[in-house]
């Protein structure tokens, strides 16, 4: 049965229609379509000043005040719903078939666990995380969503996707591609208050229940009576509660409207990073709100100067890493350097918690569209200076339908991990860039995160659970998979 018609059907003076005959068998057969699970993957270049992104607890439960203070202080009011998997390390690391850039590995193998390619373009060797997870767990096993801000490189440095080995996929840049291909989805007519409130998670229960006591009241047979309530028994198993419906007027309420899509496609850096970074935050929510997708990348670009939101650079986000403010490595560390690390680094907290904190926002059945995915903040590196791809700062945010635990941090090496100390240098009035930033610990391969997120997102191997991922978990190429399974001690 259509669900317009049905809520109509039930509603008000029409209460009387699911009795009828031919009405009563359509709601058994109109089961609610299980709640989708999706993973969202928030990717920033660089690596970050590691001794102030991670939380002060680093095995146990979090809350704010953990964050207080640290780089992810603005997850603060979300704390609960929060997992840090410590201590995982992406491997291959260092020179493979000969070649070694910290950068293009960090790119390359960074989704695939897999060596680059020694020649050429230096692609990746093998299909990346969402390309694996969309065809098993999409619809018609469509591809991923993914997203770039402002432009993309079509280089190994500025691509993250592999839709097959040693075949990069392109992010789509613009907004208004990513709107138009979502309008075709909305659903027309008007919708009624009565609809409104069931979008917004009401049971239809809740909403007659005035006309529900009133005919009760009414004086009729023991066998109405029982026909009455086994219907309301019937309606209470197979209501659907939707918070928000795949159309414009939601759309509109997300902020996305065809003059907000147009204003937010500048190509000019600081439009980009701001109207477009936020624009396509809200239109992850509105892909996610029409199940267009359930796997989406966005990546942010690695070469920005941050001139937007207070901040005023004259070196790009990757010079700033080196502490030189150039490609070149050691040397003098550039002026206010560490300041101005921190600056993006908080800036990219501060975008990661709009996308969660929206996400959050959006009621869908008993929960939010947060608890029924994994929202995932992947760095390139951990500190950008040394370039290390160990002990990476990595936290998740939503349980993906209660596969994950949450409001914890999880230290899954066997000893204590650190922060590193990205401070090491440029600080304390020494002016000189060293190399002692990064940190020895937190080596547990991060196929073993890829394989439980992928049973998370309920994908499954031929029906048997997901127990690899990647072409191999250490350095040596020839050795492949050597410690398969999921990470254990994430699951709920």
């Amino acid at each position: 049965m259509n669900r317009r018609l049905f809520l109509k059907g039930i509603a008000g003076a029409s209460l009387a229609a699911p009795f009828l005959s031919s009405l009563m068998p359509r709601p058994v057969r109109a089961q609610a379509a299980a709640i989708p699970r999706r993973l969202v993957i928030f990717f920033t270049n660089n690596g970050c000043l590691t001794n102030r992104w991670f939380p002060k607890v680093e095995n146990g439960p979090i809350d704010a005040a953990a964050l207080t203070g640290t780089t992810l202080e603005p997850l603060g009011p979300v704390a609960s719903k929060l997992l840090f998997p410590r201590g995982l390390a992406m491997y291959p690391k260092g020179t493979i078939n000969g070649y070694f850039d910290p950068h293009d590995q960090g790119m390359g193998s960074k989704l695939t666990c897999a060596p680059i390619d020694a020649a050429g373009s230096h692609w990746s060797t093998s299909t990346s995380l969402d390309w694996v997870a969309s065809k098993l767990v999409n619809p018609n096993a469509k591809g991923p969503l993914v997203l770039s801000v402002g432009s993309s490189f079509a280089n190994v440095k500025g691509i993250l996707s592999y839709q097959a080995p040693n075949t990069p996929y392109s992010p789509e840049a613009n907004p208004k591609n990513v709107y138009t291909s979502l309008t075709g989805l909305f659903g027309t007519g008007t919708t009624t208050p009565a609809d409104y409130k069931v979008l917004q998670g009401n049971s239809v229960m809740d909403l007659v229940k005035g006309d529900l006591d009133t005919l009760k009241g009414m004086n009729m047979s023991s066998a109405d009576k029982a026909k009455l309530n086994d219907w309301q028994a019937l309606l209470r198993q197979t209501e659907i509660k939707i918070t928000a419906a795949c159309n414009a007027s939601n759309a509109a309420g997300l902020g996305i409207t065809d003059a907000t899509v147009a204003a937010a496609g500048g190509r000019d850096m600081a439009t980009a990073f701001t109207k477009g970074g936020d624009m396509m935050i809200n239109l992850i929510a509105l892909t996610m709100i029409c199940d267009a997708n359930r796997v989406i990348i966005l990546q942010w670009p690695g070469f920005a100067t941050f001139t937007w939101d207070g901040m005023n650079h004259t070196a790009d986000h990757h010079g700033i890493s080196h502490r030189n403010g150039s490609v070149a490595v050691g040397g003098t560390c550039a002026a206010n350097v560490i300041d101005n690390i921190a600056q993006i680094d908080g800036w990219y907290a501060g975008r990661y918690a709009k996308l969660v904190n929206l996400v959050n926002s959006i009621k869908e059945g008993d929960r939010t569209m947060l608890d029924n995915s994994a929202v995932m903040w992947l760095p390139e590196l951990a500190d950008g200076n040394v370039h290390n791809n160990n002990n990476l700062p990595i936290v998740i945010a939503g349980s993906s339908g209660g596969y994950l635990k949450q409001g914890v941090s999880v230290n899954l090496d066997t000893k204590a991990l650190g922060t590193g100390n990205s401070e090491a240098s440029c600080s304390a009035g020494n002016t000189s860039v060293g190399f002692n930033t990064g940190s020895s610990t937190g080596n547990v391969p991060l196929n073993k995160l890829y394989v439980t997120l992928l049973n998370g997102l309920g994908a499954t191997n031929n029906g048997a659970p997901i127990t690899e991922f990647g072409t191999m978990d250490t350095s040596d190429v020839t050795k492949g998979i050597t410690n398969p399974g999921e990470v254990i001690a994430l699951k709920a």
